[in-house]
């Protein structure tokens, strides 16, 4: 038996208990440096044993679940029992860096925000966070979450075209999943200032970025976070105040179009 530690920022850690090495490994594949074997004193336990049919017994809270992969499991398991801390919006999307400034990019699964990323980054972009976004909700700065990177067959293809591919990868197969993961070497360490907010779109024709109107802004933030919010006062009195960042609509056909859009401010 092995027991390792997801231990995220700024949110809950799970102690993971296994007999199975390859399950650790792709759990490492999606989690990266923040799979360790250190414990720390708050942390939710996981058992996930794998038996002699393949299959997985995963266990948490008096609760047992059978999985063919173990690893969608253990995913679901802290997807349902994550908290963050109170000073912490946690958003569905990817950011990157340009000259110490932060620029988000959210929309949903399957809209080429792990390829724009990735091809940002190759182009000197810093990576700041690739699914979700940690933002102060007081000082309105983006703190690092370098995950790995997971790239979907099409979005490889399409880097490829680009000459934008990464120079390594690890390949993790989970059942139905087959994903080409790696980390850029230009990762930020340190938390960035917010500097624009983008709801992207990809298409096949069109390049514009376009403005939102308070009202269109504060209803995109209130569909963007990873993790529901209970709608208090305080919570819309925030999300009015990060309404009056700069928020655009950004429908993009061709990366470097993004790229330009914000190095040209």
């Amino acid at each position: 038996m092995k027991s390792v530690v997801i231990s995220p920022p700024f949110q809950t850690s799970f102690k993971i208990t296994t007999n199975c090495e390859e399950l650790v490994r792709l759990l490492k594949l999606k989690h990266g440096k923040y799979l360790t074997t250190f414990c720390c004193n708050d942390v939710k336990s996981i058992t996930a044993i794998r038996k002699d049919d393949g299959l997985y017994d995963v266990a948490f809270s008096h609760k047992i679940v059978q999985d063919k992969s173990g690893v969608q499991a253990i995913d679901e398991i802290m997807f349902n029992n994550t908290q963050y801390d109170s000073n912490i919006f946690a958003i569905h999307g990817a950011a990157v860096e340009w000259q110490g400034r932060a620029y988000l990019f959210l929309a949903s699964t399957t809209s080429g925000k792990s390829t724009l990323t990735s091809y940002l980054t190759s182009k000197g972009f810093g990576y700041i966070a690739e699914d979700c976004i940690l933002l102060d909700r007081t000082s309105f700065e983006i703190h690092p979450y370098p995950t790995p990177i997971h790239l979907r067959d099409g979005g490889l293809d399409v880097l490829k075209r680009c000459h934008a591919e990464p120079h390594s990868f690890e390949i993790m197969n989970d059942q139905s999943l087959r994903r080409y993961v790696y980390t850029p070497s230009n990762c930020v360490d340190v938390p960035v200032a917010l500097e624009k907010v983008f709801f992207i779109n990809r298409t096949d024709s069109e390049n514009c970025v376009l403005p939102m109107n308070t009202t269109s802004r504060i209803m995109a933030l209130m569909k963007s976070p990873i993790t529901p919010y209970p709608v208090t006062s305080e919570y819309l009195k925030f999300l009015s105040r990060l309404s009056s960042q700069d928020c655009f609509t950004l429908n993009y056909c061709d990366m470097d179009f993004v790229a330009e859009v914000i190095q040209n401010g």
